[in-house]
């Protein structure tokens, strides 16, 4: 037996639920999670050596074999494309002696591209060893590999004044808040969270969901479900024991609003999980956070204890006897479909995260099978606004089906990136007047999962649920910018995301990437778009999911709003054969394997 794993088995008190923490210490120990130490984890937490390979796979973060002493992860979105991405790219293996994907020849760097690390604003952006680097250039990878080689620690380079990593300093070190605008929402400085708690719970939790519910809070992770409603349902869920989770893994390429609030307005965000756990009987609390964020885990959980000494976690909250409520925070371990709530939920116990069947939904049915109220960051934080000012308050605010303010990530082509507070009800034009966006062509309007609007066409419609919703993501392109391009890079992106589980969903975004491929090199005919059309609406129908039922929206919404972009690419030369078959390369791939068939190469 190793004493190292059983140390980290110990932690977690051989709790199979938490394999995903317990595989995160065993990888920070060596590296990687090696093969030779499975038997003695899967007696442990009874499961079985296969289980814990299928579980680990799943995940991009984690290694199953040897992968660099410095694990660099470089963010590949498109704004990174257009930002100097490839000049990063060919400088880390310059300067590494590394290839993508691989490590060097004495171990020391591994070099990995993985998708938005939340940090589109200052891209490009990488990961080394949990820590990130924004705005590189050649220069600035060139000094950041050359201190690694002399045996620095990457925390050392990004935080050369020797920080506590528990504070808000560190954080604000490594990346910028990036704040434009804030109130009268958000970041708005700590309330009196004492008081407020003691309002609350004047009140029966009945009523606190009155008070959101009348205030039409909905969620901001995208499908804008009225909070109050979910609540209510899970108040109303047979059984004693129910969970509050917060969802912070804040995946969509384009989006980092939740990375500022965390980082500026923790304990907004942790008080909303307490009014919720007063609202529907709950004592537990979880914190999805994304592995992107990992270097905010420190100043979270201090955070955290702060509050619990303040007497607003733990025992007795608020000093009311009867309710007990704590948080925990759960590291993810990269993917983006956790960020879907079942998803995250079957993380959250260990699992790979492969959505779940609807219904029951996870008011009923959540965590370990118990009811649970899934919210994300922004959410929560604007529930503890709602509570503090008033149903009322809140409702003054957007319009009648959109009530509130929220927060936009804008990140492309303008002059002031960042985080943007917005009544909802605001118009696309003047959102792009206020980021400084005097050449905007087109909008990626809530990630690629979202719509592409023409700002020609578009720019007079309000961002709300009755017009143009939106998740938060904001990200621009101008004229000179090659939309296909872009369509083709978030089409893979879904295929690479795609958990797998159904079939439409694994299959249809792959070939839905290889045609918008076979549109860019020019090989495409009408028939190919008009096949588009069906499979992407056949995936968004067949989808077990929200990444399947959205995959197909880079392609369709750029179709409706610039079907030029594609016209302007079909094959014009007459075919005999099918139109997407390209009899040249059929041959000479015939060819090739007639060869090798011949020189006894293959088998």
């Amino acid at each position: 037996m190793n004493a190292d794993i059983d140390t980290v088995l110990r932690r977690y008190r051989y709790d199979g639920t938490r394999l995903i923490d317990i595989l995160w210490d065993v990888q920070h120990l060596y590296g990687y999670i090696p093969a030779e130490h499975l038997p003695q984890m899967a007696v442990a937490l009874n499961r079985t050596p296969l289980d814990i390979v299928e579980t680990a796979s799943f995940y991009h973060f984690f290694h199953s074999t040897p992968a660099g002493r410095h694990r660099i992860y470089l963010s590949n979105t498109v704004i990174a494309k257009m930002n100097g991405f490839q000049a990063v790219y060919d400088a880390l293996e310059r300067q590494t002696g590394a290839r993508f994907g691989e490590t060097d020849a004495d171990g020391i760097f591994g070099l990995f591209e993985t998708p938005c690390i939340g940090l589109s604003d200052q891209e490009p952006a990488m990961m080394v060893d949990s820590v990130v680097f924004t705005r590189l250039t050649p220069d600035t990878v060139a000094d950041i590999i050359a201190q690694l080689k002399t045996g620095k620690a990457a925390a050392d380079i990004a935080n050369p004044e020797g920080l506590p990593d528990d504070g808000i300093a560190y954080v604000e070190a490594l990346v910028e808040s990036n704040v434009h605008t804030r109130g009268p929402v958000f970041f708005r400085g700590e309330p009196d969270y004492q008081t407020l708690l003691k309002n609350c719970l004047a009140g029966t939790p009945e009523q606190a969901i009155g008070v959101v519910t009348e205030s039409g809070l909905r969620g901001y992770g995208g499908a804008g479900f009225r909070t109050g409603l979910k609540w209510q349902l899970c108040r109303d869920a047979p059984g004693d024991e129910k969970y509050i989770i917060c969802n912070a893994d804040e995946g969509e390429p384009g989006t980092f609003k939740d990375r500022a609030l965390l980082t500026r307005s923790p304990k907004d965000v942790f008080m909303g999980m307490v009014i919720a756990a007063y609202a529907i009987g709950s004592s537990r609390g979880i914190v999805y956070l994304r592995a992107e964020y990992v270097y905010l885990r420190r100043y979270l959980e201090g955070q955290l204890q702060q509050l619990r000494d303040d007497g607003l976690l733990g025992h007795s909250v608020g000093g009311r006897s009867g309710f007990d409520f704590d948080i925990r925070i759960q590291m993810g371990a990269g993917s983006y479909v956790c960020g879907e709530e079942s998803a995250l939920i079957e993380s959250c116990e260990g699992n790979r995260g492969t959505p779940r069947l609807k219904p029951p939904f996870p008011v009923r049915e959540g965590y370990l099978g118990k009811p649970t109220s899934v919210n994300n960051v922004e959410t929560l934080a604007a529930a503890t606004r709602v509570m503090e000012e008033g149903a009322e308050w809140f409702r003054r605010m957007g319009t009648p089906d959109s009530a509130g303010a929220r927060l936009l990530s804008v990140a492309g082509d303008c002059n002031r990136p960042g985080v943007y507070e917005v009544e909802w009800g605001i118009t696309l034009d003047e959102v792009l007047t206020m980021v400084g966006a005097a050449d905007a062509r087109a909008v990626q309007i809530s990630g690629p999962s979202g719509e592409c609007v023409s700002v020609a066409a578009d720019g007079r419609r309000r961002i709300a649920y009755e017009d143009i919703p939106c998740n938060g993501a904001v990200t621009i392109f101008n004229s000179t910018r090659d939309l296909l391009d872009c369509v083709k890079d978030y089409s893979k992106f879904f295929a690479d995301e795609s958990c797998g589980i159904c079939v439409p969903c694994r299959a249809g975004t792959v070939d839905l990437h290889d045609k918008v491929e076979l549109v860019i090199a020019g090989d495409a005919v009408p028939k190919d778009l008009d096949e588009v059309a069906r499979w992407g609406a056949l995936v968004q129908a067949t989808s077990r999911c929200g990444l399947g039922a959205t995959a197909a929206n880079p392609i369709l919404t750029t179709l409706e709003k610039f079907p030029e972009i594609y016209r302007q690419r079909l094959r014009t030369k007459e075919h005999t054969l099918l139109a997407s078959f390209d009899l040249d390369a059929a041959l000479a791939g015939h060819e090739k394997a007639r060869i090798e068939l011949q020189s006894g190469e293959t088998t």
